[in-house]
């Protein structure tokens, strides 16, 4: 039996510039979901500050990061840049868009802006120095081509710099039955879309496919198996709910969302658990 489409299994819609209607977002932008990202950005803040870095960020450059969301990222690259620099954020989703520029214009960040956009839709990009994104590529039924016409939109020198997941990393230890089985509700939807479920290491194919050489690093998140990562795995699992259950990965009685996070609680009741986030792996290069 196929799979349904990925428009039917609840994923976002959102329309390019151009109005081409497009569904790869499987996460949707509920309410909800945007609140998962916020959290999101927060747990893995600090990594991607350091991946960013080490990938030649600094003060001063004009920087695009698409997919830019709620804003995590472009607020980090635009502390790293200052304000004799430039951030550009670009995303599909209008309602994310709104979030980020009210946490840009709290933060006193006067040097960014937003515009809608997407990676497929980008032009001329001959004005930045550098262009990022972070847990974009995952999305992307082709990454490798839309880095090559990404690179071709770049002049010499400019850094490109991509940060994904290694889902599969995730993990809990000692192992846990109903924590693996949400982590594998998560990952069989990318499998089932085909989509790539360890974008981190396809990192490097990824970007040689497109004629560039990357340099590589990858950063962990180690916690106790805390109030915070069950919230963080349970957000993830209500994003994805629609789809895991349209593509017949699980019921939705199976799932049991509404008791989801007390039965985990009740799974990891002693101190003696340790949470691996899905490891980050950031890819840099500069455009030949």
């Amino acid at each position: 039996m196929s799979n349904p489409p990925l428009s039917e299994a609840g994923a976002a819609t959102v329309e390019d510039q151009d109005g081409k209607a497009r569904a790869d977002y499987v996460l949707g932008h509920s309410d909800q979901e945007l609140e998962r990202l916020g959290s999101q950005g927060a747990l893995f803040s600090d990594l991607t500050r350091d991946l960013l870095v080490r990938a030649g960020l600094k003060k001063g450059m004009r920087v695009l990061d698409v997919g830019c969301g709620v804003g995590d990222v472009s607020l980090i690259a635009a502390e790293i840049v200052s304000q004799s620099g430039s951030l550009k954020g670009i995303d599909p989703a209008a309602e994310a868009l709104a979030i980020a520029r009210m946490r840009l214009d709290a933060e006193g960040k006067s040097w960014a802006s937003l515009s809608p956009g997407t990676l497929e839709s980008l032009e001329d990009c001959s004005r930045f120095d550098a262009v990022i994104g972070r847990f974009i590529l995952i999305h992307l039924a082709n990454p490798a081509e839309a880095l090559s016409r990404l690179r071709n939109r770049l002049r010499t020198g400019a850094i490109i710099s991509f940060i994904e997941f290694d889902l599969s990393t995730a993990a809990v230890y000692p192992p846990l039955t109903l924590f693996q089985q949400c982590l594998g509700w998560i990952c069989e939807v990318y499998r089932r879309i085909g989509r790539q479920i360890d974008m981190g290491v396809a990192l490097f194919s990824t970007f040689r496919a497109a004629g560039l050489t990357p340099q590589m690093a990858g950063l962990t998140r180690i916690t106790t198996a805390n109030e915070v990562a069950l919230d963080f795995l349970v957000d993830s699992v209500r994003s994805m709910l629609p789809a895991i259950v349209k593509l017949g990965i699980a019921a939705e009685e199976t799932v049991g969302i509404d008791t989801l996070r007390q039965r985990l609680l009740e799974e990891v009741a002693s101190d003696e658990y340790c949470v691996f986030y899905p490891r980050l792996v950031g890819a840099w290069a500069t455009v030949p």
